[in-house]
């Protein structure tokens, strides 16, 4: 993978390959040399050994992709595979990426063909870049399912990711064996990194500083909540809690804060610098009283936020400045004279998760004269999450009437939130049981590009009974979600509305993908 100007290698492998004689590993190169290696680290967890050989001025690093690999793409595997003594090369596609849990971090799907021998080298595209190092084939089912062309490898992205700590001999031990799997890896249950829930309470003092509960989760995107409990009346005192995130080091993080008159404040401190309040705002639906609680909620992606209470989204936040990723506390005296000493704050269910990957895909629905919608699933069950997509109209609207976005909470029952898009500039919601749609239907205006082949990027967030609901990058909703909160698939769709097809043509999406908050 690379090669210094004296002519040492870094070669990466997986560790299962060289686990059972780690202290005598030899790397027999293209012109048929053979030099001993030195193991630098290894993670068995990820599965990724990094090893050095040395040295020849004729060594040539293949690349690894900077890119995710993408769905559809022809690939390349080049091998051993059963023992063979000369370097053989299948074929196939990227059949998925998707983050695993279990082995922390991303993995690529492919449908070409790997064996015993195959483990450890590269997954070429046509291009020749590296974009996975071939790991372990699925050959059935928990079920007992005999499957094909379910091969996995380690992304490049995870590689890059590995490789800085790998090389500086950092990693488990190699005496740890790696179990093989036994079914389809899935993705989609469980948190890659993340914290909780736990219960505690932040005692109150006058010392003038922040009362901190940390939750020594370093994050950049991350749904953070927690239930707090008032510490007493308005009469006996004023008081305040929420959250630092993003926090790095010499007092450098963001914060939002609830307080006893009803009010909320996000602020950005850097350093010893206390800026003024970024945005502040009533809090409705901020319950005061002595006994009350409330429930606090924030998601973070990027430069924006969400700020929650009670199930209620209050506000969104701008997020742009500040470190790129940090802790996440809770907190209470964020300002002073908001403590009394010998009282505390207690919080329950503190929680915070990384957004996970359930997973990417693209393609086209096929226009029916059917009177049902079209529909392409991710494998996903899952209540609060973050989706978007980018559709192509199937045709320009003076053409026809079209529709298309996403159905969501989607049960076996056949319920079903809709939202939507329209040819002639709507944004539509609406709930649906079976064949019959419950409630009211709401719809507004969005900016949509209406043009033939023109495209539109759909975003989506859904927490408890609330949705943000955005079109090319412009928040238009704020849903209602209340109706139905249960955990269900997550899809794409055309044709919500019958008479919004046209026989003949296909509304295609590209990148859709879904990140669970659960």
């Amino acid at each position: 993978m690379e090669v210094d100007p004296s002519g040492r290698a870094v070669v990466v492998t997986n560790r299962h390959v060289i686990e059972d004689g780690p202290g005598d590993v030899r790397i027999q190169v293209s012109d048929g040399t053979t030099y001993g290696a030195t193991l630098l680290g290894s993670d068995s967890t990820q599965d990724l050994a990094v090893l050095a050989i040395c040295c020849s001025q004729t060594f040539e690093p293949v690349m690894l992709s900077a890119d995710r690999a993408r769905q559809g793409s022809d690939v390349v595997v080049i091998g051993y595979p059963l023992g063979s003594e000369i370097a053989l090369m299948t074929r196939g596609i990227v059949s998925g990426v998707m983050f695993d849990a279990s082995r922390n971090g991303w993995i690529v799907q492919t449908d070409a063909p790997l064996n015993p021998g195959n483990s450890g080298g590269p997954l070429f595209t046509l291009d020749g870049e590296v974009v996975g190092i071939n790991t372990y084939v699925v050959r059935e089912s928990g079920s007992g399912v005999t499957v094909e062309g379910f091969g996995f490898a380690v992304a490049s992205e995870t590689v890059r990711g590995a490789l800085p700590a790998l090389k500086a001999g950092q990693g488990s031990s190699i005496t740890t064996a790696t179990p093989g799997p036994t079914e389809t890896p899935a993705p989609w249950s469980g948190s890659s990194r993340g914290f909780g829930p736990e219960d505690g309470s932040l005692q109150h003092n006058t010392d003038g500083y922040i009362e901190e509960h940390h939750a020594g989760v370093y994050l950049h995107e991350f749904s953070a909540q927690a239930t707090f409990e008032n510490p007493y009346a308005r009469s006996v005192g004023e008081w305040d809690y929420g959250f630092l995130f993003r926090a790095g080091e010499e007092n450098r993080f963001h914060a939002v804060v609830v307080t006893s008159d009803g009010w909320w404040f996000h602020y950005l401190r850097d350093g010893a610098v206390e800026r003024s309040a970024q945005d502040s705002g009533r809090a409705s639906g901020l319950r005061t009283g002595a006994n009350d609680s409330n429930e606090l909620r924030v998601v973070a992606a990027g430069g924006l936020g969400w700020f929650f209470v009670n199930d209620e989204l209050v506000t969104v936040l701008n997020l742009e400045g500040g470190e790129s990723e940090g802790d996440v506390a809770a907190v209470t005296g964020y300002h002073r004279g908001n403590e009394v000493p010998g009282r505390s704050t207690r919080f329950s269910g503190f929680t915070v998760r990384e957004p996970q990957f359930l997973g990417e895909r693209s393609g086209e629905m096929e226009h029916e004269d059917d009177g049902l919608i079209e529909w392409e699933e991710l494998r996903a069950n899952t209540r609060d999450f973050i989706a978007s997509a980018t559709f192509t109209n199937p045709y320009a609207a003076r053409a026809g009437e079209w529709d298309y976005g996403f159905g969501i909470r989607h049960t076996g029952a056949g319920i079903f939130h809709a939202v939507t898009v329209q040819s002639d500039g709507r944004w539509v919601h609406f709930l649906r049981e079976g064949e019959v749609d419950q409630g009211p239907e709401w719809s507004g205006r969005a900016p949509l590009n209406p043009g033939a082949n023109g495209e539109n990027v759909l975003w989506l967030l859904a927490v408890g009974g609330v949705g943000v609901f955005y079109v090319n990058g412009v928040q238009v909703a704020e849903l209602d979600l209340s109706g139905h909160t249960a955990s269900g698939g997550v899809t794409v769709g055309t044709g919500f509305y019958e008479g919004n097809e046209m026989p003949g043509h296909a509304t295609v999406y590209d990148e859709f993908e879904v990140w669970s908050l659960d």
